[in-house]
């Protein structure tokens, strides 16, 4: 109460004021959000990382301050990168929706289960090839049938064998080009006397009109040659 001079009477004047103090409202949220909602935008605030922050507004019930302040949390999106090494013959590969169809590095964009944010997983992919060998080999026909990696050849012929490497566990195309050299023969005729009889030839020896055969090796394949001679004796007349 105010004690005043009445400005009409000259006497005391006594003036009451009942003064209400409204208080400053405040309040506090709490807000998680994703890296990539960045820069967020609340009450005329921005905020670039985890943060609190106070904003200063006018309550439309009282008009006085009201002190609103956030505290706002960010998930970061999450990264893992993954190292896998597979054959050729696997391909296209299929990862995480991603395709792959040759060494190469892709990344996919995920969900989160634990934030619900992103989640960039990498995939760097190495393709190891099909090893390929060609070998080629000449055998004679007395060799046959001839095996090699599991193979059976019963003649001149290209076969391939599917092995798995030692080094990478994938397919390896091994190529065997097979050549058969027949063994060679040859048949000659001769006809001597009887007084030239034991006759020589090749290593054989005949006493008498007769065929016979000399195994024999060729120079040029280096495989059998059959020799025949057909040997006529004279009598004596």
């Amino acid at each position: 109460t105010a004690t005043l001079i009445s400005a009409v009477t000259g006497c005391d004047s006594l003036a009451t004021l009942n003064l209400t103090v409204d208080p400053t409202l405040t309040s506090t949220t709490d807000i998680t959000i994703c890296d990539t909602e960045l820069p967020y935008i609340w009450n005329g605030l921005t905020f670039t990382t985890t943060d609190s922050q106070t904003a200063t507004l006018i309550s439309a019930v009282t008009g006085c301050d009201s002190l609103a302040t956030l505290n706002l949390t960010v998930d970061p999106t999450l990264t893992s990168t993954t190292d896998i090494t597979i054959c050729d013959t696997e391909l296209p590969y299929t990862w995480n929706g991603l395709t792959f169809t040759t060494t190469e590095s892709q990344t996919a964009t995920l969900t989160s289960a634990v934030t619900g944010c992103d989640s960039l997983a990498t995939l760097n992919l190495t393709v190891n090839p099909t090893l390929t060998s060609t070998t080629d080999i000449t055998i004679c026909d007395t060799e046959l049938p001839y095996t090699w990696n599991g193979l059976t050849f019963t003649t001149t012929e290209t076969q391939i064998a599917t092995l798995t490497s030692a080094v990478n566990g994938c397919d390896s195309l091994a190529t065997l080009n097979l050549t058969v050299n027949p063994t060679l023969t040859s048949t000659t005729d001769i006809t001597i006397c009887d007084t030239e009889l034991p006759y020589t030839w090749n290593g054989l020896t005949f006493t008498t009109t007769e065929s016979q055969t000399a195994t024999l090796t060729s120079a040029v394949t280096g495989c059998d040659s059959l020799a025949t001679l057909n040997l006529t004796v004279n009598p004596t007349l």
